[in-house]
C-alpha cells in the first residue's frame, strides 16, 4: 500500500464499532503489550456508548482511501484546558512502519494548533516501540503515572 499524503478522518458512530474490533484483532503485539484480551464486539460497542457521552473525548476512524487503516481517541481540555491528550492510536499492524502513525499525528498536530497550547500522549505498558515513536516526534517523557503508564508531551506552536 502506497502512502498517501494525507488520510481522511472520519468521526466514530455506533456503526464503527465492527470496524475498531477488526482493528483489534488484526493488532495483537499491542493487546500482548498492555497485557489484556482482546476487546470483544460488545465491549468495543460499550466503550464507544460511554465515549458518546463525554463531549471532550474524540474518536474518529483513520482511513486511506477506502480502507479503515486506524483508530484514534483522544480528548480536548484534558488534563487542562490549554491540552490535548491521545490515549490511543492504533494502526493496523499488517500496515504498520510506513509512516501512516506520524502522518496521523501530523494531522491532528495541524487541526489543534491555535485551540491548545499542548498535545500529550499516552503510552501503556511495556511498549518500547511506542515510547520511541513519540520521542522520534518531538514529544518529551514527562512523568509515569503507575509502573504501566507513561506520559509525553509537545508544545504546540
Amino acid at each position: 500500500m502506497k502512502t498517501a499524503a494525507r488520510l481522511d478522518f472520519m468521526p466514530v458512530t455506533a456503526q464503527a464499532a465492527p470496524a475498531i474490533h477488526e482493528l483489534y484483532l488484526h493488532s495483537p503485539t499491542y493487546i500482548a503489550l498492555i497485557g489484556g484480551d482482546t476487546p470483544t464486539l460488545n465491549d468495543i460497542e460499550r466503550e464507544l456508548e460511554t465515549l458518546r457521552q463525554d463531549t471532550r473525548r474524540q474518536a474518529l476512524l483513520l482511513f486511506q482511501g477506502e480502507e479503515v487503516i486506524g483508530f484514534l481517541d483522544y480528548k480536548v481540555a484534558y488534563p487542562d484546558l490549554h491540552s490535548a491528550t491521545i490515549s490511543l492510536l492504533l494502526i493496523d499492524e499488517r500496515i504498520q512502519n510506513q509512516g501512516l502513525g506520524k502522518l496521523v499525528v501530523e494531522q491532528l498536530e495541524s487541526l489543534l494548533l491555535g485551540r491548545m497550547e499542548r498535545l500529550y500522549a499516552v503510552v501503556y505498558g511495556n511498549n518500547e516501540k511506542a515510547r520511541q515513536f513519540w520521542m522520534r516526534r518531538g514529544y518529551i517523557h514527562t512523568r509515569d503515572g503507575g509502573p504501566s503508564l507513561s506520559w509525553y508531551m509537545k508544545a504546540l506552536t
